[in-house]
């Protein structure tokens, strides 16, 4: 077996990075929303529970999507305003 050797990569510039950092973020807290918005509905799926997609669930769903929304933002500032070790782009 072979293997190619990699070729480093020069860093992204600031915003560049802090804007791929930001949509990693979302990415990841949108799968945690998901999730949280298919529980209930798994639980009521198998308990009976009538407390599905009623105006409570989705004030949760909607906090949680608007959580994920602040946490990339902050993400994104973060990274403009510290540089990551090894990488000197700003």
């Amino acid at each position: 077996m072979t293997t190619t050797p990699t070729v480093p990569t020069a860093p992204l510039p600031a915003k560049a990075d802090a804007a791929n950092r930001a949509a990693r973020t979302f990415v990841q807290g949108l799968v945690t929303d998901v999730a949280v918005a298919a529980l209930p509905v798994i639980y009521d799926a198998v308990s009976g529970w009538d407390g599905a997609f009623t105006r409570g669930y989705w004030t949760v769903v909607g906090v949680s999507v608007m959580k994920t929304v602040a946490v990339a933002a902050v993400s994104y500032f973060m990274r403009l305003r510290s540089t990551p070790p090894g990488n000197p782009a700003n």
